[in-house]
């Protein structure tokens, strides 16, 4: 075997017939939503899933597998702990053990990837053993540019003379992708609230979606983040015009140029609309910054980051405070004095669309769409206060701005019909996707039907769609059990009132009611869980184990949901 002509590349565009004639193949693989597959991953696992599959299909091919997961998730890595079943089932034989890499860890994937990744290094030199007289690499070889970036000064064309310059937030859209128009930003907590939350109102142009839908969209860099980047450069005496064309092309890594990137960009673009400033520097950057430096204190420092015995000391620096890119640039100086522009594309990766589950009802408003939006702001041990890109972007927005975005289908499947009981369970923004399925089949729903446990901590300061919510239980459409967790001595939570509604609750699960859970992480879904166990324990008369039993046939029959985050 040699690794000669070795390719990394999306699952969904590796065949079955490609699957069959490797020899050795390393799978990197996340999961999403309620355990499934990610995106460009479907298609691959659908076949891969194919019941006329011959056992021993891949009894030639040799692999590992490796997940990266969060832990606050009930399904914990659960693509790749089935991706590595299924090859075995297939005829595959493991090179070691399934990697479980999880971003809750302090040090992030990093923490399980590293010796994992020196496991397999060392298994596959044991098996595929190197010719006489050579050597493996260095660890600490130069990182070569992905692509070549030329740049070439101009004035940019009018606005409203069409040409080449296009904005990246436009450039590569979806088959389904529109503009939105802000219709209002209102804020839903009281002023004296310590949290920001926004009930965004956009306008379509009568786009369809459905209860658990998501809307996506691309966040721009704040303008005053985008200046400090740049003061960053300026004081290292980096300079790089804001109407320089930029573009990009392949090198011999033949990495492929980004859709976003293959037309004419300016410098001023890249930086509003592409390289993710607020990005907390990843191990590989100070690599880079080692590279290029002519400081042998900062050089000493960045490789302190790169080993093993000084990833505690990142965490520290980068992590824990928070400390994004930008920053660490101008607490690196003879570095960044020696930046070029394609560097910048290996030092900050992209802006990610974010998602959010839709707030409104396509039957109830048919040309609107809305989402809650809790603006991150928040303190470190830095002078600076921490703010979230998207959050911000969007707290910003005002009546008129237009936003590029798509609809996309959620983890929640709502049912069609109201034939049986739905308990919804959501405290804080987890509630918007149960506004969306509440205001969709309010009309034909009793309060028998409709069950809904919201958290928050004030009554009075952050009771999210307050209005839509108190009505609809004056209406005898929808049961609302509130937890106003700071209104008294003792905190209160939504597990604790289900436990306190518990008959309630078991009426509803013995008419077969489906559960939907839905908010922040930590260990709120695994309470709430607990919640339900006990329920059954008290008012149904079952046993610990017959609860744990009927939860877990409720997860299979997709009678018990999870949508929760970090």
């Amino acid at each position: 075997m040699t690794f000669e002509n070795s390719h990394a590349k999306p699952l969904d565009e590796f065949s079955l017939s490609d699957l069959v004639q490797e020899r050795c193949i390393v799978f990197v693989c996340s999961t999403t939503g309620q355990g499934e597959e990610p995106d460009n991953m479907k298609s691959f696992w659908k076949l891969l899933l194919k019941r006329s599959l011959p056992c021993n299909l891949l009894g030639n091919l040799r692999f590992a597998v490796i997940g990266l997961g969060d832990s606050s998730y009930a399904k914990f890595n659960f693509v790749a702990k089935r991706l590595q079943k299924r090859l075995s089932q297939l005829g595959g034989q493991s090179l070691l053990p399934l990697g479980l890499a999880d971003d809750q860890h302090d040090l992030g994937y990093d923490a399980v990837a590293d010796l994992w990744m020196q496991n397999l290094w060392t298994k596959l030199l044991e098996d595929y053993p190197l010719p006489a007289g050579v050597r493996p690499l260095s660890k600490n070889l130069p990182i070569n540019p992905r692509w070549t970036v030329t740049s070439e000064a101009k004035f940019l064309e009018p606005p409203n003379e069409p040409g080449r310059i296009r904005s990246i937030f436009y450039s590569t859209k979806p088959s389904n992708e529109f503009n939105a128009k802000v219709l209002e930003n209102c804020r839903q907590t009281d002023p004296s609230h310590f949290q920001d939350v926004r009930l965004i109102r956009f306008q379509t142009e009568g786009q369809e979606y459905a209860p658990g839908d998501l809307l996506v969209l691309r966040p721009k860099n704040l303008a005053w983040k985008v200046k400090e980047f740049k003061d960053a450069l300026a004081e290292s005496k980096v300079s790089i015009p804001d109407s320089a064309l930029v573009q990009l092309s392949e090198t011999s890594e033949n990495t492929p140029v980004p859709d976003a990137l293959k037309a004419e960009v300016t410098f001023q673009q890249l930086c509003e609309e592409y390289f993710d400033l607020f990005a907390i520097p990843r191990r590989r950057v100070f690599q880079l910054l080692s590279q290029i430096t002519d400081s042998d204190l900062e050089k000493e420092k960045c490789l302190e980051f790169c080993s093993a015995e000084g990833q505690q000391d990142m965490y520290s620096y980068t992590s824990r405070p928070r400390r994004n890119t930008v920053e660490v640039l101008r607490d690196f100086p003879h570095a960044t004095k020696n930046i070029t522009l394609d560097v910048l594309f290996e030092i900050f990766p992209p802006i990610k669309p974010r998602e959010f589950s839709i707030a409104s009802s396509f039957k109830a408003v048919k040309n609107e769409v809305h989402i809650l939006v809790a603006v991150v702001k928040y303190k470190t041990n830095l002078k600076t206060e921490r703010i979230g890109l998207c959050s911000n972007y969007l707290a910003d927005l005002s009546a008129g701005d237009q936003v590029a975005t798509w609809i996309k289908p959620g983890c929640f499947k709502f049912p069609q019909t109201l034939d049986n009981p739905v308990i919804m369970v959501g405290p804080g923004t987890g509630v918007a996707p149960f506004r969306s399925f509440i205001l969709e089949v309010a009309d034909s729903a009793t309060a028998l039907d409709l069950i809904l446990f919201y958290g928050c901590r004030y009554k009075a300061k952050d009771f999210l769609c307050k209005n839509d919510f108190e009505h609809l239980s004056r209406s005898g459409n929808l049961t609302l059990i509130c937890a106003f967790s700071r209104d008294q001595d003792e905190k209160i939570y939504v597990q604790d009132k289900i436990r306190e509604h518990g008959h309630a609750v078991w009426q509803a699960l013995e008419r077969k009611a489906s559960i939907f859970v839905a908010g922040n992480s930590k260990n709120m879904p695994q309470q709430v869980r607990q919640a339900f166990m006990d329920v059954c324990v008290q008012h149904g008369q079952l046993s610990e184990l017959e609860a744990a039993h009927l939860m877990e046939r409720m997860e299979k029959a997709s009678r018990y949901q999870t949508e929760c985050w970090s």
